[in-house]
C-alpha cells in the first residue's frame, strides 16, 4: 500500500499564501535547519518582517504500534513577527498576531483532516500540539512562538534475505 506522505514545507507555505492574516501583515513562508541555522530569515530579512519558518529537519522516532512500526516525525514551525525596538504596545500587538496565525493555521489542519478527510493529513496527530511563546528578549527585534506536530506514517520493517549477504 502506498502511503501518501505529508509534505511540510509544501503545506505550511500553502497555509502562509492563502491565509489572509498572513497576507494582510506580509508573512512570507521559509526554511530553516533548526533554529540555529536560520538561513531562510536571515536571506530576507531586509525585505521581509514577518515570517512562518518551517524546518526543514525533523526528529524521528521509529516504535512499535502493535500491530506494525511507525515512524513518528515531529514538524516545527515558526511564526516570528517583527516589534519596533523597545515598545510594549507594537510587542504585545505582534504577539497577539502570532498567536492568531497559530490558531488559525492549526483550524484548518484540522477542518482539512476531520472534515475534507485529505489523505496527506491521515497520519498527522493533531490532538497533542506543543507550542511555545519566544521570551521578550529570545531574537532581537522579533517575537512570535513555535508549535510543533507529530506526523505517525506506517513504516515497513519487513526483514527482506535479498538485502544481505
Amino acid at each position: 500500500m502506498e502511503i501518501n506522505r505529508f509534505d511540510t514545507i509544501e503545506k505550511v507555505k500553502w497555509l502562509t499564501e492563502h491565509n489572509l492574516l498572513c497576507k494582510q501583515n506580509g508573512f512570507k513562508a521559509v526554511t530553516a535547519s533548526g533554529p540555529e541555522n536560520m538561513e531562510g530569515v536571515m536571506a530576507e530579512y531586509r525585505k521581509t518582517e514577518n515570517f512562518i519558518v518551517i524546518d526543514d529537519t525533523s526528529d524521528n522516532r521509529v516504535y512499535s504500534g502493535r500491530p506494525g512500526w511507525f515512524t513518528r516525525s515531529t514538524i516545527t514551525v515558526w511564526v516570528m513577527a517583527a516589534v519596533k525596538y523597545n515598545d510594549g504596545d507594537d510587542y504585545n500587538e505582534k504577539m497577539k498576531l502570532c498567536r492568531e496565525i497559530f490558531r488559525q493555521f492549526v483550524a484548518r489542519l484540522i477542518y482539512e483532516k476531520q472534515k475534507l478527510m485529505k489523505p496527506e493529513l491521515m497520519f498527522l496527530d493533531l490532538s497533542n500540539i506543543l507550542y511555545k511563546e519566544l521570551g521578550r528578549y529570545s531574537i532581537n527585534g522579533a517575537c512570535g512562538l513555535y508549535f510543533m506536530i507529530d506526523n505517525e506514517a506506517p513504516t515497513d520493517l519487513t526483514f527482506k534475505q535479498n538485502e544481505w549477504e
